[in-house]
């Protein structure tokens, strides 16, 4: 027997699903439906497939192909111009040379298919139609049938006056090939309306075969997430390629759940998850492959197909997400709420039930949903944040998006300009670093390779080979889920904000300078950049003076990589170098132990990127961030009297007080990175060799040790004993959610409600006190506003930063 599946369906009672797909290719179960309709009929011996097309045909072929894979012969059908139900069948009329079988695409159902093909044979048949009965019939054919099962009558979505039987339709027929003679090719014809209604009046033989097996018609987004449930529940049989590694938890390949992640039976988990400490995956839950559940994150009742990336403390409730979604923090989904492919929401968005948001839209942080978003979308025409460009692997930035980032970037320069691209030696960085010189060369610019190098490396690279810019590719220290790009300018400091717009303005508009396949450079493949970088940084410094104190040092980093290029250089140097492996900064105990045990003056903490240098003194005195900078400019200040400091608006007061002391000044700049180096930059102390570099102090860990090591020596003082010379400081660093649209009315009301305060409008809006100050800061990333504080005490500084804080929660909620 052949068989025909109706595979034409639109399905617009089933977008956002539907918008991109067709409807026999929406999964259930991880699979799409007419996969389970072609494994039904393979089971009961049925291989010979027609299948009609209309809508979105291709989709359909390129899944299933010849058939082959699936273990059928399959022949495709496709319409111009709807047929109807019957038309379509007509379409196929040279195929159908025997009795078969006709079942709908779009329907999930585990019918007894040999036994509706006996009643057939013994009923001397010319059309059978497969029946089922139904609790509410409003929404289907209603058949009649008399005692021998002989059909008498039709209805067609029936009001309840008009129900005369709960017997209804399935869409699934069992014909002869002499009722397609009843039909024109070509015209439209429905099999409900117009073939049956015909035979029963031509008196041809026509029955019902009543069936118990399952069945539902997929028709509404509601049918949808009940099908999952009632296959959970075991009411259909369905094949399922999943191990089941606990009762009711189904689990795929290259699944990775964490110890501490909650899976509460049924659920499906398909391939290569990846299910986050503290996650819950409960009851009734369907995850498709390659979805990332982080930590925290809840998902009760629904349904995810594939590639989707749900953030930190993230909730869904019975809804549905299509492919390559991202869910940012907090994001909470309710009943019903269905999200199309490629949408991004955004940080604490709230969708309410049964919105519908159609593909590639973006919901703005704090959103709260409560209309489907169907027209339109929001993009951000912004590329780069306030700390240049990061974003989630594949979610945020793709190989595509870094292709077309790099030709935007090239098409800054001339044709023919030089630019370094590097990367750390992770897999995932050096993909993407391929991806950004393929787009940089098509737009005629010649690019240097670099082999794995650390971020102070490459910008060193820059300057040594006098290039016009450079990117450098790294993995996020904190998630290694997350792409960092480091876009460098000449003088190898992160670029300005206007060649960042000057950047996205060219992505957006995809003004890229194509060039010809001649003018496309080769590209320069340069290894062991790393040994011209030391040796620079060797020839800056009085070797003598740290070879006849010989220090003793702990290095503790994360990355082998940096492991391996600062251990030699100190070696080399006549230190005596102790070292280990560790990410956590918070294991201060343990690093303490390492230095008294080997002897040695401090500890070093560099991060895998090469960037951030932390120091640990024999007592745990931790020195980072505001201290750190304490102890840089009291270094700059004391080996050269006089000396200008940059730092950023954040900083504690008394660096004033140690520039006072040794008649040094203080620069002071906004909060970014970027503008702290180009201050650095711009008063010459990058290239002065008088002075000490502070720009390497602040940006280059590897060097910036070497450069204190040296002030130690030289100084003939250890890093317990210079620490006791910056003056206490008290600081208090808070933070509160506020919505984008609420940021510059809480930065005008603090300015128009001073009271007295002296301000300062630098970066943010600084308020100057007698006893302290505060700076209230929106960030460029995130809803919210940071509030920065100094006091005289611990008690003055979280004092002032509560109180601007209430301030803040007052214009918010007003």
């Amino acid at each position: 027997m052949k068989a025909i599946i109706m595979a034409g369906g639109e399905g617009s009672r089933l977008r956002p699903l539907t918008c991109d797909m067709p409807k026999p290719m929406v999964p259930v179960m991880n699979v799409p439906i007419m996969e389970h309709i072609v494994n039904l009929l393979k089971s009961h011996g049925i291989t010979e497939i027609g299948v009609t097309l209309m809508y979105l045909p291709q989709k359909i072929k390129d899944y299933f192909g010849n058939g082959s894979h699936f273990g059928v012969n399959i022949h495709y059908f496709t319409e111009d111009t709807p047929l109807g139900t019957a038309g379509s069948v007509k379409n196929a009329e040279e195929f159908l040379d025997e009795t078969f079988i006709v079942i709908s695409g779009d329907s999930l159902t585990d019918m007894n298919i040999a036994q509706a093909i006996e009643f057939h044979k013994s009923k001397k048949s010319k059309a059978t139609l497969v029946l089922t009965r139904v609790d509410v019939p409003l929404e289907y054919g209603v058949v009649i049938t008399d005692k021998k099962g002989a059909i008498t009558g039709f209805l067609e979505k029936p009001s309840w006056s008009e129900v005369f039987s709960d017997t209804v339709n399935t869409g699934t027929y069992i014909l002869e090939p002499e009722v397609l003679n009843y039909m024109e090719k070509g015209e439209k014809t429905d099999f409900s309306q117009d073939l049956f209604p015909l035979l029963l009046d031509k008196r041809e033989p026509m029955f019902g075969c009543i069936m118990s097996d399952y069945w539902c018609d997929i028709g509404d987004l509601q049918a949808y997430l009940q099908a999952h449930y009632d296959a959970l529940e075991g009411k259909v049989k369905l094949n399922m390629a999943l191990t089941e590694i606990k009762e009711g938890i189904w689990v795929g390949n290259g699944a990775i759940i964490d110890p501490h992640a909650v899976l509460n039976p049924p659920c499906v988990i398909g391939d290569n998850c990846r299910i986050g400490s503290g996650a819950v995956i409960d009851s009734f839950s369907i995850l498709g492959s390659n979805n990332v559940i982080e930590d925290e994150a809840t998902i009760k009742r629904s349904v995810l197909w594939n590639g989707n990336y749900i953030e930190y403390g993230s909730e869904i409730r019975g809804a549905i997400l299509c492919n390559k979604i991202n869910l940012k923090h907090y994001v909470r989904i309710f009943e019903n709420a269905v999200v199309g492919d490629n949408c991004t929401i955004n940080e604490r968005a709230i969708l309410k039930p049964n919105i519908k948001i159609w593909p590639q839209k973006t919901v703005d942080p704090l959103a709260i949903v409560d209309r489907n978003i169907i027209w339109g979308s929001r993009h951000s025409k912004t590329i780069f944040g306030e700390n240049g460009l990061s974003g989630i692997i594949n979610v945020d930035i793709s190989p595509e998006f870094a292709t077309r980032l790099g030709a935007a970037y090239g098409s800054i320069f001339k044709k023919g300009s030089k630019v370094i691209v590097s990367s750390t030696t992770s897999n995932s960085a050096r993909m993407f670093k391929h991806a950004f010189i393929s787009g940089m060369l098509s737009v005629g610019v010649e690019v240097f390779n670099m082999s794995s190098l650390l971020t102070p490396i490459s910008r060193h690279a820059i300057s040594f080979l006098s290039v016009e810019g450079g990117i450098h590719i790294k993995l996020s220290d904190d998630n290694p889920n997350k792409l960092r790009v480091d876009f460098m300018d000449a003088k190898g400091a992160s670029i300005s904000r206007v060649m960042e717009r000057k950047i996205e303005n060219s992505f957006f508009r995809e003004d890229f300078k194509r060039c010809s396949g001649e003018e496309i450079s080769r590209l320069n493949n340069i290894t062991d950049f790393k040994n011209y970088y030391v040796r620079s940084i060797l020839n800056e410094i009085d070797t003598d003076a740290i070879r006849s104190k010989a220090p003793k040092i702990c290095i503790v980093s994360p990355s082998d990589f940096v492991i391996s290029i600062v251990v030699p250089m100190l070696t080399d140097l006549g230190c005596k170098v102790a070292s280990f492996s560790s990410s956590n900064l918070n294991e201060i105990d343990t690093i303490v132990d390492e230095i008294k045990s080997n002897n040695a003056s401090f500890a070093a903490f560099i991060d895998s990127n090469g960037e951030t240098l932390v120091l640990i003194d024999k007592n745990g005195n931790t020195v980072k961030d505001d201290m750190f900078i304490s102890l840089t400019s009291l270094i700059s200040f004391k080996a050269n009297p006089g000396s200008k400091v940059v730092v950023p608006i954040t900083a504690p007061s008394i660096i004033e007080i140690m520039a006072e002391k040794y008649h040094g000044k203080v620069v002071r700049t906004k909060t970014s990175p970027q503008a702290v180096m180009e201050q650095m930059l711009n008063h010459n102390l990058f290239k002065n060799r008088e002075n000490m570099n502070q720009f390497l102090l602040n940006f280059d860990a590897l060097a910036g040790l070497v450069k204190i090591l040296e002030f130690f020596c030289v100084k003939d003082t250890t890093l317990s004993e210079t620490l006791k010379e910056i003056p206490d400081f008290y600081v208090s660093k808070k933070k509160i959610f506020c919505p984008w649209e609420l940021k510059g009315r809480v930065m005008r009301n603090l300015i128009t409600e001073k009271n007295g305060e002296k301000v300062e409008l630098l970066d943010g809006v600084k308020f100057i006190l007698e006893n302290g100050w505060a700076l209230i800061l929106p960030d460029a990333d995130l809803p919210l506003c940071r509030i920065y504080s100094e006091g005289e005490t611990p008690n003055v500084a979280e004092t002032i930063s509560e109180k601007y804080l209430e301030k803040i929660k007052v214009i918010i909620n007003s």
